[in-house]
């Protein structure tokens, strides 16, 4: 019997339920906890830690519950401090929507690179977390008033060198993160049983011989979009090989896989354990092979020396060429790994959802697949 870990949530849900407390404080509502919805559409009921009120504004502190996950960012504060104004300001490191304007203050890094999913010079907040700040208090917001959402972490700046904002061009504090909003417990052994458990218990109930792995929560979306048989999908995180051997012991004979780009050129290199800290090669892959197809030296070495697999993409001129040899060196990788009892065909994206490239034969295996439904 497996132990049932305990899920957590996200520095954006921190956010997100900050905001909305901090509003109705300032509304007039006084409360022990908050409820917010993750992106996924649960519910979540989070403690608050502290709350002040003043006549117009209103802080309210969240601590941050990981659950079982090793998270560096467990139990530090996250300080989100409300107002309520007629007219919104400018600040361009802030995020603005209609009626609500989102920055970051003391603890919350800003963004110095491309190739993440905030642009260069605003405050490392997430689109998750943005649209969790948005859904939870829009509603709520007086007639004719518009909100100033501020976050701060008091512990930002030194929990931010245990992790790699800098090296991403994070610098400042840590990154308001969160796909969903909830943290999933990431204990290796466990993880890889449920998702062996999840695996034979589709091969059972569908008996069909072909699987769709997608890395995790971008690659379900991308699958979930564009109508790519959600219901035969499996999340694989970063555990490709240990995946595709219980692919392989359960008798699956086809697989599509699909994934954002900075994790699928580690599979063209080789390498079936995805996690940063196990390996990490991604633009020297990405430089390999576009020497294999003649990019002038000038735009390896912008690779090279890239923030992010994403951003190196951009630096290609080759790029239906280039894409199809990484799309090609997937789909070899993966059935060399298997010992040639899978076939796979495989694609790539970036973080907008749009396709980078894809292996030659992707296109006529998705249809053969779809005519197998």
């Amino acid at each position: 019997m497996i132990e049932e870990l305990k899920s957590g949530y996200t520095t954006g849900s921190c956010a997100a339920a900050g905001a909305k407390a901090a509003l109705e404080l300032i509304l007039g509502k006084t409360q022990d906890s908050i409820k917010i919805n993750a992106l996924t559409g649960e519910e979540l009921n989070i403690p608050i830690y502290e709350c002040k009120k003043r006549k117009d504004s209103a802080r309210v502190t969240i601590l941050k519950d990981a659950g079982d996950d090793p998270d560096v960012t467990n139990g530090i504060e996250i300080c989100v401090r409300v107002t309520l104004v007629d007219k919104l300001p400018i600040n361009e490191r802030a995020h603005n929507f209609e009626n609500i304007f989102i920055l970051g203050g003391r603890g919350v890094g800003v963004v110095t690179k491309k190739g993440l999913k905030v642009s260069i010079g605003k405050y490392a907040i997430n689109p998750g977390p943005q649209q969790m700040i948005v859904d939870a208090i829009n509603s709520i917001i007086p007639k004719g008033k518009k909100v100033i959402v501020k976050i701060f972490v008091p512990q930002g700046m030194e929990k931010s060198k245990k992790t790699f904002n800098a090296r991403l061009g994070v610098i400042g504090g840590i990154s308001i993160l969160g796909t969903t909003g909830i943290v999933k417990p990431m204990s290796e052994e466990a993880l890889k049983n449920s998702m062996y458990e999840e695996l034979k218990v589709l091969k059972e109930n569908s008996k069909k011989d072909w699987i769709v792995f997608v890395f995790g929560n971008h690659g379900k979306d991308f699958c979930e979009k564009n109508r790519i048989a959600p219901e035969q999908m499996i999340i694989t995180s970063n555990y490709m090989g240990f995946m595709i051997d219980s692919a392989v012991k359960l008798g699956y004979k086809r697989i599509l896989l699909i994934g954002h780009i900075g994790k699928a050129i580690k599979i063209a290199g080789g390498i079936f354990n995805t996690h940063s800290r196990v390996a990490d090669a991604r633009l020297e892959i990405l430089a390999a092979n576009a020497v294999l197809v003649d990019e002038p030296k000038e735009n390896i070495l912008k690779v090279l020396n890239s923030n992010t697999a994403e951003e190196a993409c951009e630096y290609i001129e080759k790029k239906n060429e280039f894409f199809t040899l990484i799309g090609n060196k997937i789909v070899a990788k993966c059935e060399e790994y298997s010992r040639e009892v899978i076939k796979f065909q495989a694609a790539f994206f970036d973080y907008k959802g749009k396709i980078l490239g894809y292996s030659e034969k992707f296109y006529e295996f998705l249809e053969e697949l779809k005519r197998d439904e």
